[in-house]
């Protein structure tokens, strides 16, 4: 059985009806995933890149992470889902409703208001039926770090502190549009039956604002819809940043902002990492406190961590040096903890 619609690529029909979400790993173990550094726009997924992330540390993630921005497209990555699968890895998609890379700008085609209304129904709805008949256990992230100020599904930019412009006159209207807006492309999945899919919901660990009306647990579409919660905790992501703020020191002062998200779900350090080369700290120093924070337990119990994979040129000429193997030094310290019994575990659907 083959589909044709909207100009998508089609797909042989494999499915199942059969309920697959990831469970959280059993006892003290942790999923190790990763952004194998599929390019600085986050889509060239292709096999020689994993290669070479699975060489590198010697070990195989759990999960592949890659993001569709909608300005390339709506219609499912069937592709790309198709490598990472072949590779015996999750694949793990971030949706990004945007229509440019710039960033702190308000968007005006994918808007939260835009997708709530149905404006976008027809390719989400051919979205998931190409998902069910594809028939692959996946991932998905629905536009990231909504209480950060940098991309555009931000409060900031739908409605901010107000309560009179939509909704409940009780809620904030930034957090509520991003929350129904997540909610609406869920209720699509449900609606087609999509089985194998789980959604995270992932906040960034600081708010920015850090303002009552942009805390993260006003985005949070609900533990009825929601299988896990994400965060991303980064230190210094360039030299000039004139700070350096350890995992452990970011994490105990801010914990408590993500754990009033929800107390029913398992938590995943989607993503992390740290520059080289910065004058105030080390970054393997910096690695091994995330590491042993994390495996201690302490704030925040961690069933999943998600590595973030590349280095880049800021704006200003600044180098993030956030690669694992910025320095043998810091590629060292990676590999002796990742290899370590607590991250050797499979993936678990139910």
């Amino acid at each position: 059985m083959v589909i044709v619609f909207l100009g998508c690529n089609s797909t042989n029909s494999n499915q199942s009806n059969k309920q697959m979400k990831l469970q959280a790993p059993k006892e003290d173990k942790i999923y190790f995933g990763a952004f194998p550094d599929f390019g600085g726009t986050e889509d060239i997924v292709t096999l020689k890149r994993m290669d070479a992330f699975e060489k590198l540390i010697e070990k195989k993630p759990l999960w592949a992470y890659f993001s569709q921005s909608w300005y390339n497209g709506m219609c499912y990555p069937k592709e790309a889902i198709a490598r990472i699968d072949k590779k015996g890895i999750i694949p793990f998609i971030r949706l990004m409703p945007r229509s440019k890379e710039k960033q702190f700008i308000a968007e005006k085609k994918f808007t939260m208001q835009h997708i709530i209304d149905g404006v976008f129904d027809k390719e989400l709805h051919q979205w998931a039926k190409e998902a069910k008949l594809h028939n692959i256990p996946l991932l998905i992230d629905f536009a990231v770090e909504a209480n950060g100020n940098w991309f555009s599904w931000s409060g900031i930019f739908n409605g901010k502190d107000r309560k009179d412009g939509y909704g409940d006159k009780n809620y904030y209207d930034g957090a509520e549009r991003y929350r129904d807006a997540y909610r609406h492309i869920i209720e699509i999945f449900r609606a087609e039956k999509v089985t194998k899919v789980t959604w995270f919901f992932h906040a960034d660990i600081y708010s920015n604002p850090d303002e009552e009306w942009n805390r993260a647990k006003y985005y949070y579409p609900g533990d009825d819809y929601i299988d896990w919660i994400g965060i991303s905790l980064y230190g210094a992501q360039n030299t000039k940043e004139n700070y350096w703020d350890m995992f452990s020191e970011i994490l105990e002062e801010r914990y408590e902002t993500i754990q009033e998200i929800s107390t029913k779900k398992p938590i995943a350090l989607l993503e992390f990492g740290v520059t080289d080369n910065h004058e105030l700290g080390s970054k393997s120093e910096w690695l091994e406190d995330a590491f042993e924070t994390i495996l201690s337990k302490r704030y925040i119990h961690f069933k999943a961590i998600s590595y973030w994979h590349e280095t880049w040129q800021e704006e200003d000429g600044s180098i993030a040096s956030i690669r694992i193997d910025s320095s043998q030094e810091s590629l060292n310290t990676f590999k002796e903890y990742t290899k370590t019994p607590t991250f050797n575990v499979k993936a678990e659907f139910k």
